[in-house]
């Protein structure tokens, strides 16, 4: 009687389920893993390169892990985790985390990119913080606050690419000095690169000599 009341559907095609899954058998591996990348930067390509124009570019990050892009599966879990509150896909984190792990170096702190203190209240659930603590546990590195987010910037996929760096710049605050640590900074989403890039230069700005960012997902190019 309670498993024909309390029971799940599949978020991408609808089909009844175990209560305690989010995916049928037959969607739950439609993850896209990034397969291509540079090999200086790691920045995700439709091929394979020694480097690329994101190696030549201004940045404050020296190098980038992702492991997925941000389609499929991976766009509906992280929807429906940050404006539906479905805590229960926290395991699917677990299980996608796990099953991509790279080689890091050995990194003194692993740090997330903070949410204004309006959306942490009001999601409960953080992804880019859960992944981060989940690394944190993975490789043995201890877990910090490093910034500070100081104010309520608009949504970053909300903006057009030219508006994204000027919303999010100074929008960070290193909470302490960082002299000659190396950080592993951990988001969920990057679409531009334009939020890593602040966080990052803000890392170095306190002192911190290498900045590698791991974010679960890359929007598609266009």
């Amino acid at each position: 009687m309670f498993d024909e009341i309390f029971y799940s559907e599949c978020m991408k095609c609808g089909i009844r389920i175990d209560q305690n899954r989010s995916f049928c058998d037959n969607c739950f591996n439609d993850f896209f893993p990034v397969d291509k990348r540079c090999d200086r930067c790691g920045y995700p390509l439709r091929v394979d390169a020694v480097f690329c124009n994101n190696c030549i570019t201004t940045r404050y990050y020296d190098r980038l892990f992702i492991p997925y892009w941000y389609n499929g599966n991976m766009k509906i879990v992280l929807k429906s985790i940050k404006f539906r509150y479905n805590l229960k896909n926290a395991a699917v984190l677990d299980y996608l985390v796990k099953k991509r792990l790279f080689k890091f170096d050995r990194y003194d702190i692993i740090t997330a990119v903070p949410s204004y203190f309006f959306r942490r209240f009001r999601r409960f659930f953080h992804p880019a913080e859960y992944v981060a603590k989940k690394l944190s546990e993975i490789f043995n590195i201890k877990y910090e606050y490093l910034l500070e987010r100081k104010k309520d910037t608009e949504y970053q996929w909300k903006l057009k690419r030219k508006n994204r760096v000027e919303n999010i710049k100074n929008a960070f605050s290193p909470r302490k000095e960082l002299f000659d640590l190396k950080i592993l900074l951990v988001d969920d989403i990057m679409t531009t690169g334009a939020t890593i890039q602040e966080c990052s230069r803000m890392l170095k700005d306190a002192g911190a000599s290498k900045v590698d960012c791991y974010v679960l997902s890359k929007g598609l190019f266009r």
